[in-house]
């Protein structure tokens, strides 16, 4: 699968192969989904699992990392833009949570 003396470029198995498996797991994610085949608690843990088995397969596949000849720039760029975007993603999510919570009015039950 892995031709590293004609590189990736000279191939389309890879990228085949990446597109068969990306397909495979949306579909299943997709059946599990609707159908509803497990319980929600393990569903939304499954579903995660899944998300991260695409994203790395798609690194591999489609975006060659780790494959280079110098693969160590490449991870440590991608490492510190998940950072960012965990930072990022995060954060957003903390100050919309406590906006919701200091924003709300409160019910007024003694009324």
């Amino acid at each position: 699968m892995i031709d590293r003396e004609h590189g990736w470029n000279k191939s389309l198995k890879p990228l085949f192969l990446g597109f068969v498996f990306s397909f495979l797991i949306l579909f299943a994610v997709y059946r599990l989904d609707v159908y509803h085949h497990l319980p929600p608690s393990i569903l939304d843990i499954t579903t995660v699992s899944f998300a991260i088995l695409q994203a790395v397969l798609q690194l591999i596949f489609f975006f060659h990392l780790g494959l280079e000849s110098k693969p160590a720039w490449n991870l440590i760029t991608f490492l510190f833009v998940i950072l960012v975007l965990i930072i990022i993603i995060g954060g957003t999510v903390w100050i919309m949570n406590n906006l919701n919570y200091n924003l709300m009015p409160m019910k007024m039950e003694g009324m």
